[in-house]
């Protein structure tokens, strides 16, 4: 079960990924381009949206239920927070991965609730790039 499930948090931040970069550079062409608001834009972040609550989701499940790494470090917290390793996923991970899904769904709920085109662009594109810079910064580079 927990192979499944870490193959599937490992190839699903690909797709997450994919459509923050997409995102991005969809809602600076419209912020700076003026462009309307369309429902390929919508479609997009709320599959960005989706897909980022689903990577938590599975993520959650691993954390606390299935991830060895992560029982290991509940087992002797205090050890966990000296070994590189296991302080990355026991407390790192999560934390940077969590804030970057509010930054996602922080995107969408106030360019949904943004009363002209350009803000919706504008506050799409702040709060995308900011949840990319943290999935960046989270991902476990050397575990690809």
């Amino acid at each position: 079960m927990f192979t499944f499930f870490d193959a599937l948090h490992s190839y699903l931040r690909w797709a997450v990924l994919i459509l923050l970069v997409i995102v991005v550079v969809k809602s600076i062409m419209g912020w700076m381009g003026k462009k309307p608001f369309e429902k390929i834009d919508n479609t997009l972040s709320v599959s960005l949206l989706g897909f980022t609550h689903l990577q938590v989701l599975i993520g959650l499940i691993l954390y606390f239920f299935l991830s060895p790494i992560t029982q290991s470090a509940f087992a002797d917290f205090g050890a966990a927070m000296k070994n590189k390793d296991l302080r990355f996923y026991a407390v790192e991970h999560i934390t940077i991965m969590i804030l970057a899904a509010v930054f996602v769904q922080l995107g969408r709920t106030l360019s949904k609730k943004a009363t002209n085109d350009n803000q919706k662009f504008k506050k799409l594109f702040i709060y995308t790039v900011i949840a990319l810079v943290l999935v960046l910064a989270g991902i476990p580079w050397d575990k690809l």
